[in-house]
């Protein structure tokens, strides 16, 4: 995990710093926000979706005794939303959903243990095609 954490401000700012996704709108998610109708740019919205927070962790002692630490690891579930302009068309949006994923996953530093990727839908609300998608952060945090 890099120091910016697993957290939606984190991600965003981690994302937002590359030159590579200036050409893509960038918002924190929430589920009753106003959408602009119709879509006229691409749009990426990131949300957290849930978190697990597992057991305390487990060392050895030298002596063989087996004692709790403070560390836990934890799962933040974070959805990330592309919303394209219907000219666009849905490939646009898987184009831009690789993007994402091979940066999230293989240059940003993140320990991502899965990730789902949907079919793109047609939104009538803000009258954009949708591309919904999931990352699952894993780290091992301490008190």
């Amino acid at each position: 995990m890099t120091n910016n954490g697993s957290t939606i401000d984190g991600v965003l700012l981690t994302v937002s710093a590359e030159e590579r996704f200036a050409d893509l709108t960038l918002v924190t998610a929430y589920e009753n926000d106003i959408k602009p109708i119709p879509v006229s740019e691409p749009i990426v919205a990131f949300s957290t979706k849930g978190c697990v927070i597992g057991p305390q962790l487990t060392t050895t002692l030298d002596s063989g005794k087996i004692v709790a630490t403070s560390d836990r690891e934890v799962d933040t579930t974070i959805s990330v939303d592309i919303y394209m302009p219907y000219s666009m068309g849905g490939s646009a949006a898987h184009k831009v959903y690789d993007r994402l994923a091979t940066f999230l996953l293989y240059e940003a530093g993140y320990n991502i243990i899965k990730s789902v990727c949907n079919e793109t839908e047609y939104d009538k609300s803000c009258q954009a095609i949708v591309l919904k998608s999931t990352f699952v952060f894993h780290e091992v945090v301490s008190s």
